[in-house]
């Protein structure tokens, strides 16, 4: 019998690891919520069964209900930019990017969906409407390029 593996992202991911976290009883709420909040931003993706799953369920019920974290996180993949760009156009774009008050937001959005950045734009102090300007390039070039591909 095969075992079917799942790819973990976003939310699904983040109460994955918010589970884990808090079956270790000894840990402080707060630190769990940190520990979770790095696993969250520091993994990408997992690829877990469903007997895994259930075994971290299992092993701590009131996990589901308590993964909210005390502040509101960043998810990079609340919505697909590229998708946004070709179903609402540059405008339906730039106003999801202008809902992002954060320049490290903007990065892990960019780093997340791989978007390219110029180099000047990956680190240091730039403007927030330059980043938002440079993100939306990035995703019109990635569209671009996928359209040349396919032709």
């Amino acid at each position: 019998m095969e075992t079917t593996v799942s790819k973990l992202i976003g939310k699904r991911k983040r109460e994955y690891l918010a589970g884990i976290v808090r079956q270790e009883s000894r840990l402080d709420p707060k630190v769990t919520d940190r520990l979770t909040d790095t696993l969250d931003g520091a993994i990408r993706s997992l690829r877990t069964t469903k007997e895994q799953r259930a075994r971290v369920r299992d092993a701590a019920p009131e996990t589901l209900a308590a993964t909210k974290p005390a502040s509101k996180s960043f998810d990079p993949y609340g919505f697909n930019a590229i998708l946004v760009l070709r179903r609402g156009g540059r405008e339906a774009l730039a106003a999801k990017l202008a809902e992002i008050a954060e320049v490290g937001h903007l990065r892990q959005l960019a780093d997340a969906q791989l978007i390219g950045l110029d180099a000047d734009m990956r680190t240091g102090a730039v403007d927030i409407e330059d980043l938002r300007e440079a993100v939306l390039r990035g995703v019109e070039r990635l569209v671009a390029d996928r359209r040349a591909a396919a032709s």
